[in-house]
């Protein structure tokens, strides 16, 4: 373990990455809950997608890391939502054409992203239209 810790993160990261810490926190807390309930309620149930959700797309393929562009996309896009609907099966899928289609359609905010290590306002705007952009288009 690093004791570095936060401080070699990039500002990107560390501003989009406190949501997915909370939502990996409250799935384990919820996962370790669920193993003893019998009927769980749908929000808890859609908690516990969205947690397991979560842990797939935190897993990187070996010696194929991500950008610091990609990371910020599938961050702020889980910040977002934006992986909610989609199912466990093809939310990797959807991770990679969703990475690509910002590389081909919007590459300016992926060098804007890439080279400031930062997601101004302005680019936010951008990356939400990009998702649903995607999404009404994407078959995953």
């Amino acid at each position: 373990m690093s004791r570095v810790g936060g401080a070699a993160q990039t500002k990107v990261i560390k501003k989009l990455g406190g949501g997915v810490r909370l939502a990996l926190a409250q799935y384990r807390e919820l996962a370790a809950f669920a193993q003893f309930a019998s009927d769980l309620d749908e929000a808890t149930r859609k908690q516990l997608e969205r947690g397991r959700l979560v842990m797939e797309l935190m897993k990187q393929p070996q010696y194929a890391p991500l950008s610091v562009a990609e990371m910020a996309i599938t961050l702020f896009a889980i910040n977002k939502g934006s992986f909610d609907d989609v199912p466990m099966n093809k939310v990797l899928a959807f991770e990679v054409g969703l990475h690509t289609f910002v590389k081909s359609q919007y590459k300016t905010l992926e060098e804007a992203i890439e080279s400031s290590k930062d997601l101004s306002a302005d680019n936010e705007k951008i990356l939400i239209a990009a998702i649903d952009k995607f999404k009404s288009t994407a078959v995953y």
